[in-house]
């Protein structure tokens, strides 16, 4: 009687693989009585399959018996070892000149050599195959400051929309219905698992044939209409991972950083913690307020950059200097590699280097983001008296934007400092801020603004989403407001009668149109005012979402940018660690 599987997962190679390229060669053990390897022809498709038996032994008690021993007199306790055999597989089945790749039981997926694989394939297939009509469930993770995964899942097949996914969630993973097969459901990540229920199930022809539209579909581009959720960045291959890499290493040895920035690759709040690139136990450590790309010149980092290469910056950590510890923490540190941002433009195409990855930007997505950059997000100049003021406290050894806030608040008689305000929303914990500067202007006009130094993307990301969070609950948030007016109230501010009259204590009566949204950028008045053109792309798309959900949702009156230059120390310490 004919075998069939009623589930597999495949994972689908890079062109120009072989059975020998795509598979860990060094974990592949030598022919025996427990390592087999066959390989045979099946539909005109040639394949290879690897299979061992597995031994497993455990000694140890599981936790749970342990947990009872300890209750149980010392001669009386149970000890236990277990024993298990189970063979693992890896079957490789070359289809059209792709190799797509199935592994089966605890070993087979650790022979794959992971970089040889399309990181795509299934959720690309799944939605090409399946449409948006017929989907289960779905994965996705919010594109903010703080990474976000959500999972959801409906009770029966759905239109895709009606997962009720936000502008900022990327898709990550769908499983839907098979468009001309509802017996039969893809499961779409990196791989793609296929599931049939009946009796129809997956004999061999049926799985060859599979195969052949899979690779088929994979290059097909009908998703992009059905899924706007799935991201516009796609990781690059080799071939043009080395001539990026080659592009960067160029532009460092030249000093040209214009298109090159330095910036932890996660948000880490400035007025907490400082930084090296050492952290020696028997030297001096040398610790910096903010990082630079020009410290790489210094001959504490890398003495020039002549010499510099991809494996050195890889080598090379940044470490965070905590000014509450006293100390620099060996274990939250970056490669340097890891804090590069660059956007690098070849042949047309737009790359961008962010996190140690690579990723070719989506050429409509490109033009989008920037569009509305150069053509609607409006920038404002500031009026010259809170220009070039000095952010540096000497009490921390850092610069601080409380110091650019708490001036301009003293100077302004109708600004309200709400810079490390504990508000509450709804019945959350009290650490909220709403925004750092609440004013009026001569004509009574609200201006909610937001102030960030200029420190790299995840800096800017935190300034826009902040922004859109604290403001849509500012108008719909009724424990938030109060929040907001008795922070006002319980001050000795002697405009607050007038602020207060310009926050409806009703939050139904709160209208965006009120108030208008001012960005505020920070940056070193020594250096070249930044372009809001020049912003790394992923903060100019977040700036986008939250411009769109500001004045196209909640109606604010104007969303507006500056870039304000102030006084900024590059402090430096030296410190030695214990030891």
């Amino acid at each position: 009687m004919a075998q069939e599987l009623g589930k597999i997962t495949l994972y689908l190679s890079k062109s120009g693989q072989t059975f020998e390229s795509v598979i860990e060669q060094d974990k592949i053990p030598n022919e025996s009585s427990s390592f087999q390897v066959r390989i045979f022809n099946t539909n005109d498709c040639d394949c290879k399959f690897f299979c061992q038996q597995v031994t497993t032994n455990h000694s140890d008690n599981p936790t749970w018996l342990d947990f009872v021993n300890e209750k149980v007199a010392e001669e009386e306790s149970l000890n236990f070892s277990t024993k298990t055999e189970r063979p693992s597989g890896l079957l490789l089945i070359n289809v059209n000149n792709r190799l797509l790749v199935a592994s089966f039981g605890v070993r087979g997926a650790s022979w794959i050599k992971k970089s040889s694989l399309e990181f795509d394939f299934g959720i690309k297939v799944a939605m090409n195959l399946c449409g948006n009509e017929e989907v289960r469930e779905a994965k996705s993770s919010v594109h903010t400051y703080n990474t976000q995964m959500i999972d959801r899942q409906l009770s029966q097949p759905s239109n895709s929309f009606e997962f009720g996914m936000g502008e900022t969630e990327f898709l990550q993973y769908i499983s839907a219905h098979l468009l001309s097969d509802k017996k039969v459901t893809l499961q779409g990540k990196d791989s793609l698992t296929i599931k049939v229920i009946g009796d129809d199930k997956l004999s061999w022809e049926r799985l060859i044939q599979f195969c052949s539209d899979f690779v088929d579909v994979y290059d097909s581009e009908d998703y992009k209409e059905l899924f706007p959720n799935y991201p516009n960045l796609e990781p690059v291959n080799d071939e043009k991972l080395v001539e990026l890499e080659e592009e960067l290493i160029k532009l460092l040895k030249e000093e040209d950083f214009s298109k090159i920035h330095l910036a932890i690759p996660e948000f880490i709040a400035d007025d907490e913690f400082s930084f090296s690139y050492s952290n020696y136990s028997k030297r001096k450590n040398i610790v910096v307020s903010h990082i630079q790309v020009e410290d790489l010149k210094d001959k504490s980092v890398f003495n020039g950059l002549d010499d510099v290469d991809i494996s050195k910056l890889n080598a090379k950590y940044i470490y965070a200097y905590s000014h509450d510890e006293e100390k620099i923490l060996s274990y939250r540190k970056w490669s340097i590699y890891d804090c590069l941002i660059s956007e690098i433009e070849i042949d047309g195409s737009c790359y961008v280097l962010s996190g140690g990855q690579w990723r070719k930007v989506d050429d409509d997505f490109y033009t989008s983001v920037n569009d509305f950059i150069d053509n609607t997000l409006i920038e404002h100049d500031v009026s010259d008296d809170i220009k070039d003021i000095d952010i540096f406290c000497n009490v921390r050894n850092q610069n601080r934007e409380e110091k650019f806030n708490q001036y301009y608040c003293r100077n302004v008689s109708k600004a309200f400092l709400f810079d490390q305000a504990k508000l509450k929303i709804g019945y959350g914990r009290s650490d909220n801020e709403f925004c750092d500067i609440f004013e009026l202007d001569e004509e009574s006009k609200g201006h909610i603004i937001h102030v960030k130094r200029e420190s790299g993307s995840s800096a800017l990301n935190h300034l826009f989403s902040q922004a859109r969070f604290y403001c849509e609950f500012f108008l719909s948030d009724s424990v938030f407001l109060s929040e907001i007016r008795s922070q006002i109230e319980n001050s000795q501010h002697e405009n607050k009668v007038d602020l207060l009259s310009h926050i409806n204590p009703v939050s139904a009566d709160v209208n965006g149109s009120d108030y208008t949204v001012k960005l505020w950028v920070l940056y070193d008045n020594r250096k070249e005012k930044p372009l809001k053109s020049g912003f790394p792309l992923m903060a100019k798309y977040e700036l986008k979402l939250a411009y769109e959900k500001l004045r196209n949702t909640m109606k604010y009156s104007e969303v507006s940018i500056s870039m304000i230059p102030v006084s900024q120390t590059r402090a430096q310490v030296v410190v030695q660690n214990d030891g």
